[in-house]
Protein backbone atom coordinates (compact mmCIF):
# COMPACT_ATOMS: atom_id res chain seq x y z
CA UNK A 1 0.00 0.00 0.00
CA UNK A 2 1.00 3.81 -0.81
CA UNK A 3 2.38 5.48 2.11
CA UNK A 4 0.28 8.92 0.46
CA UNK A 5 -2.78 9.68 0.21
CA UNK A 6 -4.33 10.51 -3.34
CA UNK A 7 -7.29 12.67 -4.86
CA UNK A 8 -8.06 11.89 -8.55
CA UNK A 9 -9.82 14.63 -9.76
CA UNK A 10 -11.24 13.62 -13.34
CA UNK A 11 -13.68 16.47 -15.15
CA UNK A 12 -16.57 15.15 -17.49
CA UNK A 13 -18.40 16.27 -20.42
CA UNK A 14 -21.35 13.97 -21.45
CA UNK A 15 -19.92 10.59 -20.48
CA UNK A 16 -23.25 8.67 -19.74
CA UNK A 17 -21.98 5.93 -21.75
CA UNK A 18 -19.13 5.04 -19.93
CA UNK A 19 -19.19 7.45 -16.49
CA UNK A 20 -20.62 4.64 -13.89
CA UNK A 21 -17.95 1.79 -15.47
CA UNK A 22 -15.30 4.73 -14.62
CA UNK A 23 -15.73 5.90 -11.39
CA UNK A 24 -16.37 1.80 -10.72
CA UNK A 25 -12.75 1.19 -12.49
CA UNK A 26 -10.99 3.76 -10.38
CA UNK A 27 -12.43 3.29 -7.45
CA UNK A 28 -11.52 -0.46 -7.51
CA UNK A 29 -7.37 0.70 -8.33
CA UNK A 30 -7.14 3.28 -5.66
CA UNK A 31 -8.55 0.91 -3.33
CA UNK A 32 -6.24 -1.72 -4.29
CA UNK A 33 -2.94 0.64 -3.63
CA UNK A 34 -3.90 3.88 -1.39
CA UNK A 35 -4.94 3.52 2.10
CA UNK A 36 -6.98 6.95 1.70
CA UNK A 37 -8.33 8.34 -1.19
CA UNK A 38 -10.73 10.46 -2.70
CA UNK A 39 -12.40 10.44 -6.51
CA UNK A 40 -13.21 14.12 -7.06
CA UNK A 41 -15.51 14.52 -10.65
CA UNK A 42 -16.06 18.05 -11.88
CA UNK A 43 -19.44 17.77 -13.87
CA UNK A 44 -18.96 20.75 -16.54
CA UNK A 45 -22.12 21.37 -17.73
CA UNK A 46 -23.11 17.85 -19.10
CA UNK A 47 -26.79 17.89 -20.46
CA UNK A 48 -27.08 13.90 -20.93
CA UNK A 49 -27.78 11.45 -18.28
CA UNK A 50 -23.88 12.02 -16.82
CA UNK A 51 -25.26 14.31 -13.33
CA UNK A 52 -28.24 11.88 -12.42
CA UNK A 53 -26.07 8.97 -12.97
CA UNK A 54 -23.21 10.56 -10.86
CA UNK A 55 -25.81 11.37 -8.14
CA UNK A 56 -26.88 7.50 -8.14
CA UNK A 57 -23.12 6.33 -8.01
CA UNK A 58 -22.72 8.58 -4.63
CA UNK A 59 -24.35 5.96 -2.94
CA UNK A 60 -22.40 2.94 -4.03
CA UNK A 61 -19.06 5.12 -3.77
CA UNK A 62 -18.27 6.15 -0.83
CA UNK A 63 -15.14 8.15 -1.68
CA UNK A 64 -16.25 9.89 -4.43
CA UNK A 65 -17.39 13.57 -4.52
CA UNK A 66 -19.54 15.53 -7.44
CA UNK A 67 -19.02 19.04 -8.34
CA UNK A 68 -20.95 20.63 -10.92
CA UNK A 69 -20.33 23.25 -13.10
CA UNK A 70 -23.51 25.31 -13.65
CA UNK A 71 -22.07 25.45 -17.40
CA UNK A 72 -19.53 24.37 -19.70
CA UNK A 73 -16.55 25.96 -18.80
CA UNK A 74 -13.51 23.92 -20.59
CA UNK A 75 -12.31 20.57 -19.64
CA UNK A 76 -8.63 22.35 -18.63
CA UNK A 77 -10.96 24.86 -16.11
CA UNK A 78 -12.80 22.14 -15.06
CA UNK A 79 -9.52 19.86 -14.17
CA UNK A 80 -8.28 23.17 -12.35
CA UNK A 81 -11.41 23.79 -9.77
CA UNK A 82 -11.06 19.92 -8.67
CA UNK A 83 -7.50 20.51 -7.69
CA UNK A 84 -8.63 23.27 -5.80
CA UNK A 85 -10.80 21.36 -3.96
CA UNK A 86 -8.34 18.49 -3.52
CA UNK A 87 -7.61 17.04 0.14
CA UNK A 88 -4.97 14.58 -0.02
CA UNK A 89 -1.39 14.38 -0.21
CA UNK A 90 -1.05 14.00 -4.01
CA UNK A 91 -2.99 15.39 -6.74
CA UNK A 92 -3.09 13.26 -9.99
CA UNK A 93 -5.40 13.96 -13.56
CA UNK A 94 -7.45 11.70 -15.51
CA UNK A 95 -9.86 12.09 -17.84
CA UNK A 96 -13.45 9.75 -17.61
CA UNK A 97 -12.72 7.74 -20.96
CA UNK A 98 -9.57 6.10 -18.43
CA UNK A 99 -6.71 6.65 -20.96
CA UNK A 100 -4.43 6.21 -18.12
CA UNK A 101 -4.72 3.03 -15.90
CA UNK A 102 -4.72 4.34 -12.01
CA UNK A 103 -3.07 0.74 -11.20
CA UNK A 104 -0.17 2.19 -12.51
CA UNK A 105 0.06 4.69 -8.96
CA UNK A 106 1.13 1.88 -7.56
CA UNK A 107 4.43 1.20 -9.92
CA UNK A 108 5.02 5.18 -10.21
CA UNK A 109 4.70 6.67 -6.89
CA UNK A 110 6.84 4.52 -4.73
CA UNK A 111 9.67 5.60 -7.39
CA UNK A 112 9.53 9.14 -6.87
CA UNK A 113 11.21 10.66 -4.20
CA UNK A 114 9.07 13.33 -3.39
CA UNK A 115 11.38 15.18 -0.77
CA UNK A 116 13.37 16.16 -3.45
CA UNK A 117 10.65 16.23 -6.78
CA UNK A 118 7.29 18.27 -6.66
CA UNK A 119 5.59 17.22 -9.68
CA UNK A 120 5.68 13.49 -11.76
CA UNK A 121 4.73 14.25 -15.58
CA UNK A 122 3.44 10.90 -16.78
CA UNK A 123 4.75 10.52 -20.61
CA UNK A 124 2.86 8.58 -23.16
CA UNK A 125 4.56 5.68 -24.65
CA UNK A 126 3.65 6.24 -27.78
CA UNK A 127 -0.04 7.89 -29.15
CA UNK A 128 -0.72 4.60 -31.05
CA UNK A 129 -4.53 5.13 -29.00
CA UNK A 130 -5.39 8.05 -30.76
CA UNK A 131 -7.05 8.24 -34.08
CA UNK A 132 -4.58 10.26 -36.99
CA UNK A 133 -6.86 13.19 -36.75
CA UNK A 134 -5.84 13.28 -33.23
CA UNK A 135 -2.13 12.35 -33.24
CA UNK A 136 -1.72 15.52 -35.90
CA UNK A 137 -3.70 17.88 -33.31
CA UNK A 138 -1.91 16.60 -30.12
CA UNK A 139 1.37 16.81 -31.33
CA UNK A 140 1.04 20.32 -33.30
CA UNK A 141 -0.61 21.54 -29.60
CA UNK A 142 2.55 19.79 -27.96
CA UNK A 143 5.43 21.85 -30.40
CA UNK A 144 3.50 24.98 -30.11
CA UNK A 145 3.73 25.09 -26.80
CA UNK A 146 7.69 23.93 -26.39
CA UNK A 147 8.52 26.45 -29.68
CA UNK A 148 7.16 29.39 -27.48
CA UNK A 149 7.57 28.58 -23.97
CA UNK A 150 11.39 26.38 -24.32
CA UNK A 151 9.89 24.16 -21.73
CA UNK A 152 11.59 20.94 -22.30
CA UNK A 153 8.72 18.38 -20.85
CA UNK A 154 7.94 15.51 -23.02
CA UNK A 155 4.23 15.28 -22.36
CA UNK A 156 2.09 17.98 -21.39
CA UNK A 157 -1.57 16.92 -21.84
CA UNK A 158 -1.40 13.16 -20.44
CA UNK A 159 -1.76 12.79 -16.29
CA UNK A 160 0.55 14.65 -13.90
CA UNK A 161 0.61 14.09 -10.07
CA UNK A 162 1.09 17.09 -7.90
CA UNK A 163 1.75 17.01 -3.91
CA UNK A 164 -1.19 19.05 -2.72
CA UNK A 165 0.56 21.98 -1.02
CA UNK A 166 2.60 23.46 -4.41
CA UNK A 167 -0.62 24.07 -6.09
CA UNK A 168 -1.20 26.88 -3.08
CA UNK A 169 -1.61 30.48 -4.61
CA UNK A 170 -1.15 29.73 -7.87
CA UNK A 171 -3.40 31.45 -10.69
CA UNK A 172 -4.59 29.84 -13.88
CA UNK A 173 -6.04 32.02 -16.15
CA UNK A 174 -6.69 29.34 -19.37
CA UNK A 175 -9.75 27.27 -19.81
CA UNK A 176 -9.52 24.54 -22.17
CA UNK A 177 -7.05 22.10 -22.66
CA UNK A 178 -3.41 24.16 -21.96
CA UNK A 179 -4.32 24.66 -18.20
CA UNK A 180 -2.25 21.77 -17.09
CA UNK A 181 0.79 23.35 -19.51
CA UNK A 182 0.05 26.38 -17.93
CA UNK A 183 0.05 25.23 -14.59
CA UNK A 184 3.48 23.25 -15.27
CA UNK A 185 5.48 26.27 -16.46
CA UNK A 186 4.24 28.32 -13.53
CA UNK A 187 5.53 25.95 -11.10
CA UNK A 188 8.82 25.51 -12.95
CA UNK A 189 8.89 29.19 -12.92
CA UNK A 190 8.82 29.33 -9.71
CA UNK A 191 11.53 26.82 -8.72
CA UNK A 192 9.57 23.42 -8.54
CA UNK A 193 11.57 20.56 -9.60
CA UNK A 194 9.78 17.65 -11.82
CA UNK A 195 10.23 13.90 -13.03
CA UNK A 196 8.98 12.28 -15.75
CA UNK A 197 8.02 8.75 -16.19
CA UNK A 198 6.71 7.03 -18.71
CA UNK A 199 3.42 4.94 -18.87
CA UNK A 200 0.73 3.55 -21.53
CA UNK A 201 -1.76 5.16 -22.91
CA UNK A 202 -5.21 3.52 -23.82
CA UNK A 203 -7.96 3.76 -26.10
CA UNK A 204 -11.43 5.06 -24.88
CA UNK A 205 -13.72 2.23 -23.83
CA UNK A 206 -16.99 3.82 -25.42
CA UNK A 207 -18.78 6.88 -26.33
CA UNK A 208 -17.67 9.62 -28.10
CA UNK A 209 -14.24 11.78 -27.62
CA UNK A 210 -15.29 15.05 -26.62
CA UNK A 211 -11.68 16.53 -27.03
CA UNK A 212 -10.40 17.26 -31.11
CA UNK A 213 -13.40 19.92 -31.80
CA UNK A 214 -12.39 22.61 -33.85
CA UNK A 215 -14.13 24.85 -31.73
CA UNK A 216 -12.38 23.43 -28.68
CA UNK A 217 -8.72 23.47 -30.46
CA UNK A 218 -9.27 27.33 -31.32
CA UNK A 219 -10.35 28.11 -27.79
CA UNK A 220 -6.72 26.20 -26.55
CA UNK A 221 -4.42 27.81 -29.25
CA UNK A 222 -5.94 31.27 -28.00
CA UNK A 223 -5.44 30.61 -24.31
CA UNK A 224 -1.93 29.70 -25.29
CA UNK A 225 -1.22 32.81 -27.23
CA UNK A 226 -2.66 34.85 -24.89
CA UNK A 227 -0.68 33.83 -21.74
CA UNK A 228 2.74 33.54 -24.40
CA UNK A 229 2.07 37.43 -25.16
CA UNK A 230 1.69 38.02 -21.16
CA UNK A 231 3.89 35.82 -19.99
CA UNK A 232 6.84 36.73 -22.34
CA UNK A 233 5.99 40.18 -24.60
CA UNK A 234 4.64 41.69 -21.50
CA UNK A 235 6.95 40.08 -18.76
CA UNK A 236 4.63 39.33 -16.46
CA UNK A 237 6.13 36.05 -15.02
CA UNK A 238 5.65 34.34 -11.79
CA UNK A 239 8.76 35.49 -8.98
CA UNK A 240 10.77 32.55 -8.60
CA UNK A 241 10.07 32.63 -4.41
CA UNK A 242 8.39 29.69 -2.94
Amino acid sequence: MLNQTISLVVPVYNEAEIIAETVAVFDDALRSICRDYEIIIVDDGSVDETPGILQRLCSQHVRLKIMHNSANIGSGASLWRGFQQAGKDLVVSNFADRPFDVTELGRIIPSVDFSATDFVVVVRQDRSANTPYRKITSLTNYWLIRCLFRIEISDFQFVQIYRRDILKGVRIDSQETFVPPELMIRLIQKGYRYQEVVSSFYRRPGGQPKCGHPGKIMKSIFDILKFWISWEILGKKDGGER
